[in-house]
């Protein structure tokens, strides 16, 4: 096995600590998944990947906490990027047999804010408000909703069942935070995510017409 990244010794340990078996998947000639993760009987094809430092963190990490600090930013494009990356490995791995898994890992610092909203609109796209014109030439809002770079659909990206956040929150406590597609052709039952994940969210009609929500809704287990 080559050289294990931060992102991946993190989610060993994830694992290690709920008393889940992962078992990494062999490399070969075509590129595959990084996990078998056993959840009972099922098992998760799972990709683990990491947003690193760019030119730009880089800048911003010489004034972060500073007078002149940026914003926390919500890298949405750059975790739909990782998507891309990964989804090719676990579809491949999956056969179409098993529910799977992105793992994505914040290795760029803080300022970049990994939170539902980034996911939402990495997964569905951009979150927008649509404007007509009525009859009497007023300006009303007509809808709002995911309107522009859809990742994840109906017809798109269906081997995908769920996309997990994985934080580092200190005193070496891991946590994930999993987003399940809501059109995925083999879906992860919750109850079985439960044994990783500490929250999971859903969007159950991301590309409805009409006033669709941003936000995802909690699923209790």
């Amino acid at each position: 096995m080559s050289n294990r990244t931060i992102s991946e010794i993190h989610f060993e340990k994830l694992c290690a600590n709920r008393g889940v078996v992962c078992e990494h998947i062999p490399e070969s000639t075509t590129k595959s998944a990084d996990y078998r993760v056993s959840l009972g009987s099922t098992t998760l094809i799972t990709e683990v990947k990491q947003l690193d430092p760019n030119d730009e963190n880089k800048k911003f990490g010489e004034v972060w906490g500073t007078p002149q600090s940026p914003g926390a930013v919500a890298p949405s494009d750059r975790v739909q990027g990782l998507l891309d990356d990964g989804y090719s490995q676990i579809k491949r791995s999956s056969e179409g047999k098993w529910p799977t898994m992105i793992v994505v890992y914040n290795n760029s610092g803080e300022w970049n804010w990994i939170d539902t909203f980034t996911v939402a609109k990495a997964m569905f796209g951009s979150y927008g408000i649509v404007l007509g014109l009525q009859p009497d030439q007023t300006i009303d809002e007509i809808g709002r909703g995911y309107l522009g770079q859809r990742k994840v659909t109906k017809d798109t990206f269906r081997s995908l069942s769920a996309v997990g956040v994985l934080k580092h929150t200190g005193l070496d406590v891991l946590e994930l935070c999993c987003y399940h597609n809501p059109f995925a052709n083999v879906p992860i039952e919750p109850i079985l995510l439960a044994k990783l994940a500490n929250a999971q969210y859903i969007h159950p009609n991301p590309h409805d017409r009409g006033f669709v929500p941003w936000e995802p809704k909690q699923i209790e287990t």
